[in-house]
């Protein structure tokens, strides 16, 4: 009950309504939020048809939002909406500190690094995400976060300390589950966070995969991390270009370049910033699922990047 009550108090803000977009926004109307503010100065094009589902072919030239909304409303009355059709670029830094929890969607590198300066300046939670054809990421910044989990207590009491570099169980807890008869531990695991800017420049993977884990890993992350080297859009991107600026990707994060495969080379210079509707649907319900998670205070957040290869299925979490 306290876990819903704090969902609907909770005003969280949207960047952009792409595909990506319209899958955070469906989810979270439907789970209950209590204020969702959406801001887009986009007009509904073409290519917006193949990616949502909130608006049709006869709004083309009209604003997205303006078309969408009521569409969104109907799906929760009880959530209180807002819409804006300016440019968030544009909005004062106040504007960002009245809400309690920040997703950004569809923005180029250098408008992420902005709008996480102005979380971590009023101490907002933060998601950046984006899709990439079909490849899509997820960064969390949650500044620092207590997450408290409940287990049934074993022979061994979980102990306090250090789980990763980004993680340590700071309180344990037994208490008698009355119904069950048994004792459970109510564990507070306290999560810190770095600023968006710090991992471009220096997250890495190195020392904190097996040899195995490196082998397997998806090229889905380097190539990733070299389309966020295009600090203000994919207009630059060429086949060539991207290569060099993914090998480089790999020396930072410690990751064999000769690994890098020239079929994903290809589809990420080709896909870069594109929405499937598809993968907006994974990388939009994963999301509005943490989301859920952080504004209940319930369970251990994502921490801090996820990449998700939509070739082999796989989806990796990395602290960075």
């Amino acid at each position: 009950m306290a876990a819903q009550a704090r969902m609907r108090s909770a005003k969280v803000l949207l960047i952009n309504l792409g595909g990506l977009g319209t899958e955070i926004a469906k989810n979270l109307v439907l789970s209950g939020v209590g204020f969702l503010s959406l801001v887009d100065n986009h007009d509904v094009s073409e290519g917006d048809l193949s990616t949502q589902f909130f608006l049709s072919k006869d709004e083309i030239g009209t604003k997205r939002l303006d078309s969408a909304i009521s569409r969104i409303q109907d799906m929760n009355p009880r959530v209180t909406l807002t819409v804006d059709t300016e440019d968030f670029r544009q909005k004062p830094d106040s504007f960002y500190g009245q809400f309690d929890l920040i997703i950004a969607t569809d923005v180029s590198t250098e408008e992420a690094i902005r709008v996480n300066q102005l979380t971590r300046k009023f101490n907002v939670p933060f998601f950046l995400c984006g899709l990439n054809g079909l490849s899509g990421f997820i960064f969390v910044d949650l500044i620092r976060f207590d997450a408290t989990d409940e287990k049934l207590k074993s022979s061994v009491k979980t102990p306090l300390g250090a789980l990763s570099q980004n993680r340590e169980v700071v309180e344990v807890t037994e208490y008698l589950n009355e119904e069950q008869s048994e004792v459970y531990e109510r564990i507070v695991t306290r999560n810190a966070y770095k600023p968006f800017e710090q991992v471009l420049k220096e997250g890495t993977l190195k020392g904190k995969l097996t040899k195995r884990q490196v082998k397997r890993l998806t090229n889905a992350v380097p190539l990733t991390f070299a389309l966020f080297s295009y600090r203000d859009g994919y207009a630059a991107v060429t086949r060539h270009d991207l290569e060099q600026r993914a090998t480089d990707a790999c020396v930072q994060l410690g990751l064999p370049s000769e690994n890098l495969k020239q079929e994903y080379v290809e589809q990420f210079s080709q896909q870069a910033g594109l929405e499937f509707a598809p993968v907006s649907a994974v990388i939009g319900g994963t999301v509005a699922q943490d989301v859920i998670n952080i504004l209940g205070k319930k369970q251990s957040p994502l921490n801090n990047f996820i990449v998700l290869d939509g070739i082999s299925l796989d989806m990796h979490i990395f602290e960075l």
